[in-house]
């Protein structure tokens, strides 16, 4: 196992840290049913659907911060972000925060664990 250097390894952390704070945060929110989201959510009609979205949410952060199940919690939360994005454009609002966030765990994660790319980096 080759090992990375230790700024890579906590500029990794930090910025999966940082997505990771962001999702649970809109998990939370979702939970407590904020206005704002419930009136944007019925916009593409899953208003009806917010606390399951939120528990979606805050159960693939948990998955991605546990060692274990990291590597299933990156790729749940990569498709999660995928829905971010697509539900962004069916609002009519650009895709700038779900692509911000996809960027930043990419990074993130290839930091950390480089051999989630395939490519050696």
């Amino acid at each position: 196992m080759n090992t990375i250097p230790k700024w890579r390894f906590f500029l990794g952390w930090a910025m999966s840290i940082f997505v990771c704070l962001g999702i649970t945060a809109s998990g939370i929110a979702k939970l407590l049913k904020a206005q704002q989201l419930v009136d944007s959510l019925a916009k593409i009609n899953l208003q009806d659907y917010i606390t399951t979205i939120g528990i979606i949410e805050i159960s693939c952060v948990i998955l991605y911060l546990i060692p274990k199940t990291s590597n299933i919690g990156f790729f749940l939360l990569c498709s999660y972000i995928g829905g971010i994005i697509a539900s962004e454009l069916a609002m009519g609002f650009g895709p700038g925060i779900g692509i911000v966030l996809a960027i930043i765990l990419y990074i993130g994660t290839l930091l950390r664990k480089p051999e989630l790319s395939g490519l050696e980096i």
